[in-house]
């Protein structure tokens, strides 16, 4: 007997198998994959298992063996009673949802199939802090009842904080991108799996209402092997010269080449000095810097209190981007610097204490401390907080 199955062979595939227990988190940018999926992964449910669907557009039909419960979030946008028995009444809001999931879900028992409208509405009809607590609560409970949930997800109508912090709390991420009707899937995290499943890519097209293939599955290995093979072959060079310059064995340099295995940085350096493949920033530096949101370092600085580092320069200074929990509050400062420091609040509300002397700063308000030091922040309002912290210090490897 088949295990679980997303209903869609390539991606069983691309991620190694479905697993009981797993939230599979499927992002795009782009609705007709997204729909595709959602259509297979109802029609594959197993016969006498436990179907759900919360959706504020419920099917009228389901093309599945399995017995559906339907839960209609439709009256919070429409207004009109629900014909279904597990529908919320007209306006109602995320309360309701979560009450009438834990409900149905208590009553279905564990190993169901849910599937949970996109989190994009979700967060439309009754805001971001909505989506991400439904997600946050049900995901866990989900998983501790060994049922198979699917969560599509609108990746261009979120903000990369909501999209991580699905990430940290579900098993599966795969991201499709569309490039004029040509898909890519990658797995962006795989819990239960070998490690090498994590970056694996593929291609593939819409055809007759399913993914197909254009390319072999290639992990972030095998792409990395294929380049540093291409690379030696270009300059005419044998395998056991390269391993010799470099100070591996023929057979290591061989398993790397192959994806077998991934070189470690040093061994990388190494590759890429022998092979006189540039590496670091360009000889001619452009005279700017850009820094990509997707490409920095993540940090839970205290509870409540999430930081990105935005810039480190030793003329410029530091700025980090802060996310502040709403009701998260701290006794001592995000940062332990002997400098002045700039504080502005892009989004909510921020209240800082600074040698005793509370301070409200609004959205849009920047404060400059001096002499005085923080001493104590909170977040007094009912959504996240973000905040630019900056300061300039002489010696840049004082950043915390």
């Amino acid at each position: 007997m088949r295990g679980p199955t997303s209903g869609t062979d390539l991606f069983d595939t691309l991620i190694d198998e479905v697993r009981i227990g797993d939230n599979l988190v499927v992002t795009a940018d782009t609705d007709e994959p997204l729909a595709l999926i959602v259509d297979r992964f109802v029609a594959a449910a197993p016969p006498a298992t436990p179907l759900v669907i919360a959706s504020f557009d419920p099917p009228e039909a389901v093309a599945s063996d399995a017995t559906a419960t339907i839960i209609d979030w439709s009256p919070a946008i429409t207004g009109e009673p629900s014909s279904h028995a597990d529908g919320i009444a007209p306006g109602e809001g995320i309360e309701a949802a979560l009450a009438g999931l834990r409900e149905v879900d208590d009553r279905v028992g564990s190993g169901a199939v849910f599937v949970v409208d996109r989190l994009s509405t979700v967060q439309a009809v009754w805001g971001v802090d909505a989506a991400l607590e439904l997600f946050l609560s049900t995901c866990p409970r989900l998983y501790r009842r060994r049922s198979l949930a699917l969560w599509p997800v609108n990746r261009d109508q979120h903000r990369p904080a909501f999209l991580r912090r699905l990430e940290e709390i579900t098993q599966v991420v795969v991201e499709i991108t569309d490039d004029a009707g040509r898909l890519q899937l990658t797995v962006r995290k795989a819990d239960g799996r070998k490690s090498s499943v994590v970056g694996r890519t593929v291609h593939a097209e819409l055809v007759d209402g399913d993914l197909h293939a254009l390319d072999d599955l290639t992990s972030t290995r095998e792409r990395l092997g294929t380049v540093i093979r291409e690379q030696r072959l270009a300059r005419g060079l044998a395998q056991a010269d390269v391993a010799r310059r470099v100070g591996i064995s023929p057979s290591a340099l061989s398993q790397v080449e192959r994806g077998v295995r991934g070189p470690s940085g040093d061994t990388l350096m190494r590759l890429w000095e022998v092979l006189g493949v540039a590496f670091g920033p360009p000889e001619d530096e452009p005279g700017y810097a850009i820094s990509r949101r997707s490409a920095r370092d993540h940090e839970q600085l205290q509870d409540g209190l999430h930081a990105e580092r935005v810039l480190k320069d030793a003329e410029i200074g530091h700025v980090w981007l802060l996310e502040v929990d709403p009701g998260a509050s701290g006794d001592h400062p995000p940062f332990a610097v002997k400098a002045p420091e700039v504080i502005t609040v892009v989004r909510g509300v921020l209240e800082l204490h600074l040698d005793g002397h509370p301070e409200t700063l609004h959205e849009g308000d920047a404060l400059l401390a001096t002499r005085a030091t923080v001493t104590a922040w909170s977040n007094p309002g009912p959504t996240s907080a973000e905040v630019l912290w900056s300061w300039r210090v002489a010696d840049a490897s004082e950043v915390p």
